[in-house]
């Protein structure tokens, strides 16, 4: 995207929830239940992580900004990196 902003189709949209017993859940466009795992914070990151139905175990951990109402977590996967922007809605 060459530092360009990218805002994905409404079908593409996801909402994102953090719970207060720290439980992460995903829901679609339509805010339907797509997955579900949990989370832990730390004062510079947040590991995500859960159990697939197979019952292997995976985590991921990421850098994270609060600014305002919008959480701002930055992926980066070696090759290339992005950073996602959540806004707080209630």
């Amino acid at each position: 995207m060459m530092g360009g902003a990218y805002i994905p189709p409404t079908e593409e949209r996801r909402i994102v929830e953090y719970t207060k017993n720290n439980e992460l859940v995903n829901y679609d466009y339509l805010q339907e239940e797509i997955g579900r795992c949990n989370f832990r914070l730390t004062e510079s990151a947040i590991t995500i992580y859960g159990v697939e139905i197979n019952g292997q175990k995976w985590e991921s951990s990421y850098k994270y900004w609060i600014r305002n109402d919008t959480l701002q977590i930055h992926n980066d996967g070696g090759f290339e990196s992005y950073e996602e922007f959540f806004k707080r809605i209630e």
